[in-house]
């Protein structure tokens, strides 16, 4: 190989050490860039896990409802689904998670939260579900479900929602026992329109 050849292909070889790596401009820009994109992103996954929180409450509610409908049946006794809270709010709108939502016997007496979490046969404890804002129906605080026909004995509904435009509504029918959730003026985190 001739001299010059080899003396350029050196000069190359070293030359490309040099250039691997960032400099430090390069490094702040970088940086700088990945930070904006985060930051563009981080209200909508925030608006994300609100989504999930909401649905996830809804869908808890509907599998207590069903679940306290095969209790009964299988029970074949009366069950009584109880919404508590300590400060007898339950017909308007809480978002500090001090509620329990429980299924207990018919003769089960309930006083407030700790009552209802020692007899509950099963209990969605809303200190799990804090910023969501959840009431329930005059008749839907508490009632009874039938162990033969597994229906309420009385309608009503509660109504969550964490965006307070964005109301769902988790029901069961009187007549037919069916659990149903739905966005109460349009469709909300994947739930049809109530209307």
């Amino acid at each position: 190989m001739p001299r010059g050849m080899v003396q350029s292909l050196h000069h190359i070889h070293f030359n490309s050490w040099k250039t691997l790596g960032f400099t430090l401009l390069e490094l702040i820009i970088t940086v700088a860039i990945v930070a904006i994109l985060v930051s563009a992103a981080a209200p909508s996954f925030s608006q994300l896990i609100d989504s999930n929180k909401v649905k996830r409450l809804a869908t808890e509610i509907e599998w207590l409802l069903v679940q306290a409908k095969s209790e009964a049946v299988m029970r074949n006794e009366e069950l009584k689904v109880h919404f508590v809270r300590d400060d007898s709010g339950e017909l308007t709108y809480q978002d500090d998670g001090n509620w329990v939502l429980a299924v207990t016997l018919k003769a089960a007496v309930i006083t407030d939260r700790a009552s209802a979490k020692n007899i509950a046969i099963a209990l969605i404890d809303g200190q799990d579900f804090k910023r969501v804002s959840i009431k329930a129906s005059n008749n839907y605080v508490s009632y009874t479900i039938d162990p033969v026909r597994a229906t309420p004995s009385n309608s009503g509904s509660y109504w969550l929602y964490i965006d307070s435009s964005k109301d769902v509504k988790v029901m069961i029918n009187q007549l037919t026992g069916r659990v149903r959730t739905c966005g109460e003026t349009g469709e909300y985190y994947g739930y049809k329109s109530c209307g």
